[in-house]
């Protein structure tokens, strides 16, 4: 399509979307008069909603929920589109909206800007409120994986959205890629623009939410990897809302109808807190740290094996258990990598930590932590949806299934990929398995540090080294970025202690609480955490890895 015909296509539309305000103004109109609504008094209530795809599709989406606020308040509610993140942060600050309906990173943003000016009311869960970030190509097109489309075109919508950057740049990262590793990258704007981008051939490969790829795949589009599922949107009120209480009530309790035109099943209470996991990625990808823990939240710390959309969504259900339990509020931190993770425990910035039995054994041993409980099991190789395994696990050495690498004797001077040389599948199994057949791992192979499992499994799929060092059931949970019929295992190594939780710093009283919590745990928390169940710990299983720990 050339330029000129491009041009007069967006000449055509923008005057047809001029046509239908009036039209809709209209329709409006005479809904309000055949209802006979009562009239409206006092001041109006005004929900601000950030343009994401069209104005007119905007309306039609809120136009029931102003409708609903109005019968059951009385009282006239506008509803207030901005263009763009900055005219809605200048109409907060001027106090001119009372309900935001706005992505989750905006709403980061605008409370790290207003900390005193907006609360989190309502989340929505189920159907089209909850969608995933997804690399989408065309269908016919030869990108079947992320991989294939390094050095491609990638469009990408707005800075300040969840959907189209910060979440698919965390996707990018887990397979250790950045924006460099593509050959032009764009910002669109809207998911809608990066559809039609990709379909027309503009951009090789965009980055969208699930809800507006979907309904172009019957065009031609093709979804190729997808992110946990997030709330795609949240309601919060500005300071000048009055009567919060009674509008949360309503937003928790709306009408089929409404919730139809939202797409969502049900609205839910929401905390500040649920939206922790998008400030982890802001602070990764934007440098601004917008995380704040309160002087007496109790702070445990994950070492980072998955991602930290992953991380949160299996661990945060577990802290607001924790926080049921004993009253104080519990909340994740969550490091970049192992070696932040240690930097943390050392300096006691934590309170409780979660971690392989290695990086255990070196806090331990140094007097930095007290294990308090055990895991049981661990995601199948198999099916990563099952738990599989018991209270140990091991690591294996992969190669490329061509490889003419056949036993481990032949491994020698290789060059070999490691997790860590503080990952205890990743390094540490393999570590002791090789040492008691007469191996120096220093000066018999070459290692190579490349920080995750996933990134070690993509590695010797590409041949970047002969073989690689990874946890066992890491072949399941990243299985999807690779054809892993072209994987072979070498051998499985050395079986661990599981992972552990540690006390870093906190009273006796609390300690006590926390441990029989976590023994204890109800079975839905232990499903989404993907264990069998926390043991009690006897410290003597660590003591075996001890004696591996280097300086």
């Amino acid at each position: 399509m050339s330029k000129l015909v491009k041009f007069f296509y967006l000449v055509l539309i923008f005057f047809l979307l001029g046509l239908l305000p009036g039209c809709f103004k209209d329709k409006v109109q005479q809904n309000s008069e055949s209802q006979g609504y009562e009239t409206l008094t006092g001041p109006p209530l005004v929900i601000g909603v950030l343009n994401i795809s069209s104005p007119q599709q905007t309306l039609l989406q809120v136009y029931p929920l102003k409708s609903f606020l109005e019968k059951k308040l009385k009282r006239p509610v506008l509803i207030d589109i901005s263009a763009d993140f900055e005219e809605m942060v200048r109409k907060v600050k001027e106090e001119r909206l009372h309900l935001l309906l706005i992505d989750p990173a905006f709403y980061c943003e605008l409370k790290a800007l207003y900390p005193q000016k907006i609360f989190p009311l309502v989340k929505p869960k189920g159907g089209y409120g909850e969608s995933s970030s997804v690399f989408v190509t065309k269908e016919n097109s030869s990108i079947e994986r992320i991989f294939d489309a390094t050095q491609k075109r990638l469009a990408l919508g707005d800075q300040t959205s969840s959907f189209n950057y910060l979440i698919p740049l965390s996707m990018l990262k887990d397979l250790e890629l950045s924006l460099k590793d593509f050959k032009k990258v764009e910002f669109l704007g809207q998911d809608k623009r990066i559809a039609l981008s990709v379909l027309i051939g503009d951009h090789e490969v965009g980055a969208l939410s699930e809800v507006v790829a979907q309904s172009y795949l019957n065009a031609g589009l093709k979804i190729i990897k997808s992110s946990e599922k997030v709330p795609v949107f949240l309601i919060a009120s500005t300071q000048s809302l009055e009567a919060r209480t009674q509008i949360k009530d309503l937003l928790s309790n709306l009408p089929a109808e409404v919730l139809k035109a939202l797409k969502v099943e049900k609205l839910i209470p929401a905390e500040d807190r649920d939206f922790d996991y998008i400030r982890v990625l802001i602070k990764l990808f934007k440098g601004k740290d917008l995380i704040e823990y309160g002087p007496n939240t109790v702070k445990v710390a994950i070492l980072p094996l998955y991602s930290p959309l992953t991380i949160y969504q299996r661990f945060e259900p577990l802290m607001k258990y924790l926080s049921e339990k004993t009253g104080k509020e519990f909340k994740i931190v969550i490091p970049r990598n192992f070696e932040e993770f240690i930097s943390l425990v050392k300096k006691r910035e934590v309170h409780f930590a979660y971690q392989n039995p290695y990086v255990y054994a070196f806090l331990s041993k140094t007097g930095h932590a007290k294990a308090i409980a055990l895991t049981v099991g661990e995601d199948c190789v198999d099916e990563p949806s099952d738990i599989c395994g018991g209270d140990r696990f091991r690591g294996v050495i992969i190669v490329k299934k061509d490889s003419p690498l056949k036993t481990i004797r032949e491994l020698k001077n290789k060059r070999i990929l490691i997790v860590s040389p503080y990952s205890a599948g990743g390094f540490l199994s393999q570590k002791i398995y090789l040492e008691k057949r007469g191996y120096d791992l220093k000066r018999d192979f070459k290692l190579i540090d490349v920080k995750r499992q996933e990134r070690v499994i993509i590695g010797v799929y590409k041949g970047e080294a002969d073989a690689g060092f990874i946890r066992e059931s890491a072949l399941g949970v990243f299985g999807k970025e690779v054809d892993l019929s072209q994987i072979r295992v070498l051998t499985p190594t050395e079986f661990l202690p599981n992972w552990p939780w540690a006390v870093v710093k906190a009273d006796e009283e609390l300690t006590k609480t926390v441990q029989e919590t976590i023994i204890h745990l109800p079975t839905s928390i232990l499903k989404n955490l993907k264990v069998k169940e926390f043991k009690p710990v006897d410290e003597k299983i660590f003591e075996p890895l001890k004696k591996y720990i280097t300086p």
